[in-house]
């Protein structure tokens, strides 16, 4: 009597299925790095590596007897050479790089395993195509660079992240299942590949070449706040840090007991919530992948300037339920304490007000202060000196922002058009934080249904997930004029 292991199976299935084991027992390692395994976790591996041996063992005797059977027909040339096992399955020349399980295997130790994924993570950013960010191609790969290394944890996540999204193998599967908005298109292998970056939603990895989360798709002038503002990155849930309007400091002699600063510190937590786009089109459109990338990018990443430039600004800050927090939003979450009644209308004396009146920002957050308003209350401002003289404005060139009574004068196109509610901030915006976790997916939507819910209406998407937010630091490092004369 056989068992299932026993039962007759191909070379080629034996094979996908040790690439399947290897896999497995590459994450239960991960899983229990450092530690010892619980009793359900160790069978499996036992079990697993069992199989596995028996499968390589079987795959060896198969190959030997097809050679035999070759020589004796007088074929020798045709005697098959052995595979490798590798469940990165990646075999051309220079790709090693990507092969995270060799990697594991040649590493002495945890700290030796984190160094080689970031070198192996470093030679595919060098090599990486960063298609859709035209000429900006080195900032790109300036800021991978610099995220690799400042950003990842222990574990190496991101270096992880870009080597099983950048390899050429999975480039090509991700690719071709955009493109035919399928993934019945794929080889066996390519179809393995994909899986490896399958999320829990079943979405898929966005290559990190391409991923507007990882790398900038643009130099941050549609949306100013990313120009402006602090921005962090996580590969985790949530950022936690550390805040305080400041501490004092006093002049002593030459000896002197130090006195107590008594700084008043604040531990903000960020966790990011998610964002979606979905970007639809006929299946009349011929999708060929050769344009593809470059097109991939741009939408998702207009799509994000257009979400962010208002959520960022008019966000609640609100919790949402299951987990994430919605942006608070630079004019919609500051605090009561910061707002600035304007006048009956909106003057010149409204500017100064903002920056030294009774409520006015305070000299500490005034060096690196700026403002930011709709580009229509910026023409109401440029009247101002059209009437009075005022020279409050002066023009730079080089792409910097024009100064406005010697701030940077930022636009924003979703704040209020008119001189209502609250229409102008000032403020230091390295007090203001954006939040980035790292990775976005995507997932493929091949039919999409008419308004009975019924019929395919000719349409196919691509849907692409995301996660920020955004929180105010310090409230007190900004004031914002409002239309209110109390």
């Amino acid at each position: 009597m056989t068992t299932a292991l026993e039962q007759p199976r191909s070379i080629e299935d034996r094979e996908a299925r040790i690439k399947e084991i290897d896999a497995r027992i590459a994450e239960l390692d991960e899983e229990y790095a450092n530690a010892r395994m619980p009793d359900e976790a160790r069978d499996e591996w036992n079990r697993l590596n069992a199989e596995r041996d028996e499968h390589e063992s079987t795959v060896a005797e198969l190959r030997r007897r097809k050679a035999r059977l070759q020589k004796i027909a007088g074929n020798p040339a045709a005697t098959e050479a052995a595979p490798s096992y590798a469940p990165s399955v990646i075999r051309s020349r220079g790709d090693e790089i990507y092969d995270v399980t060799r990697i594991r295997a040649e590493a002495r130790n945890e700290d030796d395993f984190r160094d080689k994924l970031h070198d192996a993570a470093k030679r595919a950013i060098e090599r990486a195509g960063f298609a859709g960010v035209g000429r900006k191609r080195e900032q790109a790969q300036e800021r991978a660079m610099e995220l690799l290394s400042t950003l990842d944890d222990q574990r190496g996540t991101l270096a992880r992240r870009v080597l099983a999204t950048g390899s050429p193998l999975y480039q090509r599967a991700f690719g071709k299942a955009v493109a035919s908005l399928s993934t019945s298109v794929l080889s066996a292998e390519e179809q393995r590949a994909l899986v490896v970056s399958t999320d829990t939603s079943g979405g898929y990895a966005v290559p990190f070449d391409l991923d507007p989360t990882l790398i900038l798709g643009s130099d941050g002038t549609t949306n100013p706040l990313r120009q402006i503002s602090r921005v962090e990155m996580t590969v985790g849930k949530e950022w936690q840090g550390l805040t305080t309007d400041g501490i004092e400091v006093s002049r002593v002699g030459e000896v002197a007991e130090a006195t107590d600063a008594d700084p008043s510190f604040e531990q903000p937590e960020v966790r990011p919530s998610a964002v979606q786009a979905f970007i639809k089109f006929s299946m009349d459109l011929d999708m060929d992948w050769m344009a593809m990338p470059s097109q991939l990018t741009r939408l998702i990443q207009d799509a994000k300037d257009d979400e962010e430039a208002d959520s960022f600004i008019n966000g609640t800050g609100a919790r949402i339920s299951g987990g994430g927090d919605r942006p608070e939003g630079i004019v919609a979450g500051l605090a009561s304490a910061s707002e600035v009644p304007g006048g009956a209308s909106f003057t010149s004396h409204d500017l100064y007000d903002l920056e030294a009146g009774d409520n006015g920002l305070g000299p500490r957050f005034r060096a690196r202060a700026s403002f930011l308003a709709n580009k229509s209350i910026y023409n109401l401002v440029r009247q101002f000196d059209a009437q009075g003289g005022a020279d409050l404005w002066v023009r730079l060139g080089a792409g910097m922002p024009a100064e406005l009574i010697g701030y940077p004068a930022f636009e924003a196109s979703e704040m209020p058009t008119t001189p209502t509610g609250r229409y102008m901030v000032l403020g230091d915006f390295s007090q203001f934080l954006i939040v980035d976790r790292v990775g976005m997916s995507v997932e493929l939507v091949p039919h999409i249904f008419g308004a009975s819910n019924r019929y395919p209406d000719g349409n196919r998407g691509i849907y692409a997930r995301w996660r920020n937010s955004t929180k105010i630091l310090v409230h007190n490092a900004f004031r914002v004029l409002t239309d209110d004369e109390s």
